[in-house]
C-alpha cells in the first residue's frame, strides 16, 4: 500500500499537498477514509523522507556496532565487573552482539530471542564462545544477571514477562533494564525511521501515522500493536515496578538533549524523559513486600546525570 503527499505546481498556485489513493488498496485496513484523514496523510507524508530512501537513524535505539556494550556501560558502568563469572540471560538477544560481548566479558551467557531469523545470525556472531541460544526460557532455568536492552516498550503482556524474569533469578540476582523512548517521549512511537516530526503520535492518530508509515514497511501493520509498540509511559512503567515484588537499587531518567531538570517537573517528565534505566534485586528472603508497601520509586533513589 503507498500513500504520496506530492507537490504540484499550477500557473500562479505555487505549491501544494495532494492526496493520491494508494496502488494497492487493501480495503480491509483502510476502509471509509475521510477527506480530513486524507489531508492528515498528505501532510504527514510531506513531512517524510521519500519512498525508496535509507530509513533514518534512531539515535539511542540503533545498535552501537562499536561496542556491544556501550548503551549497557553508559547506564550502568560498572556492568562489565558485575556479570563476569555470572550466569547471564541477554532477554531479547537479536542478533547476539550483546551476548558475545558478555561472554567475551567471562560470563555464562544465555541468549533468548522470538526471531529465528536473527538467531539465525546470532549463532553465527557467538561461535566459540560460551552462549547458549533459545527462543524462550528454558523451564527450571536461573541466573544471577538478566539483562534487557531497548525491549521493555513492546512487552505486550509486561506484568507477565516481568513475573517470569524474577523467577528465574536467582536469590538476590539482579535485573538490569534499559529502554529508549519510552511512550510520550518525542520519538516513542518509533516512527523516527521515515519521519523527524517530535511527537507524531501525539498530533496525528494512529490511523493516519500507520498509513504513512505502509509507504516505508510492507507488513500490513495497522496499529502500533500491531507492530509491538506496548505505549510504555513514565507512569505505567513505574507502576509496574512497584508491584513487581523486585527491590529498587538504582533508576535513572535521561531526558532529551540533556536536560535531566525536567523530570523533576511532574508536567514535562512524561514528554521529555528519553531513556529508562533501572537495577531491581530479587529480594534473598521468600517472603517479598510488595513495593506499593515500600517508598517511591524515586525517593532517595539517584537521578544521575549522563
Amino acid at each position: 500500500m503507498t500513500f504520496l503527499a506530492t507537490s504540484g505546481r499550477n500557473p500562479g498556485s505555487g505549491s501544494h499537498i495532494v492526496w493520491e489513493e494508494p496502488r494497492k488498496w487493501q480495503s480491509h485496513m483502510w476502509k471509509d477514509v475521510s477527506n480530513l484523514e486524507k489531508l492528515a496523510i498528505a501532510i504527514l507524508g510531506r513531512l517524510s523522507r521519500p519512498p525508496g530512501s535509507p530509513d533514518y537513524a534512531m539515535k539511542g535505539v540503533d545498535y552501537v556496532d562499536t561496542d556491544p556494550l556501550a548503551r549497557a556501560t553508559a547506564v550502568f558502568p560498572d556492568f562489565r565487573d558485575v556479570i563476569a563469572g555470572k550466569r547471564v540471560l541477554d532477554f531479547g538477544c537479536g542478533r547476539g552482539y550483546q551476548a558475545a560481548a558478555m561472554a567475551d566479558s567471562g560470563a555464562l551467557v544465555t541468549g533468548v530471542d522470538i526471531s529465528r531469523q536473527d538467531l539465525a545470525i546470532a549463532k553465527k556472531t557467538i561461535r566459540g564462545r560460551n552462549v547458549k541460544l533459545f527462543e524462550s526460557i528454558q523451564t527450571g532455568s536461573e541466573y544471577d544477571v538478566i539483562y534487557s536492552q531497548n525491549s521493555m516498550e513492546h512487552w505486550t503482556e509486561p506484568s507477565a514477562i516481568l513475573r517470569l524474569l524474577s523467577d528465574r533469578l536467582a536469590s538476590a540476582g539482579r535485573l538490569y533494564i534499559t529502554f529508549a523512548p519510552p511512550w510520550y517521549a518525542p520519538y516513542g512511537a518509533h516512527m523516527g525511521f521515515f519521519t523527524k516530526v517530535p511527537w507524531v503520535h501525539l498530533i496525528f492518530p494512529e490511523r493516519v501515522v500507520m498509513a504513512v508509515r505502509s509507504r516505508y514497511r510492507n507488513d500490513s501493520a495497522n496499529t502500533y500493536s500491531s507492530v509491538a509498540l506496548a505505549k510504555m509511559s513514565i507512569r505505567k512503567f513505574e507502576s509496574l515496578i512497584r508491584k513487581s515484588g523486585l527491590r529498587i537499587l538504582h533508576c535513572r531518567y535521561d531526558a532529551v538533549r540533556g536536560l535531566n531538570f525536567l523530570p523533576h517537573i511532574p508536567m514535562l517528565r512524561e514528554l521529555f524523559i528519553n531513556r529508562v534505566s533501572c537495577i531491581l534485586e530479587k529480594p534473598a528472603r521468600a517472603s517479598v513486600r510488595s513495593m506499593d508497601d515500600s517508598r517511591s520509586i524515586t525517593d532517595g533513589l539517584p537521578l544521575l546525570q549522563p
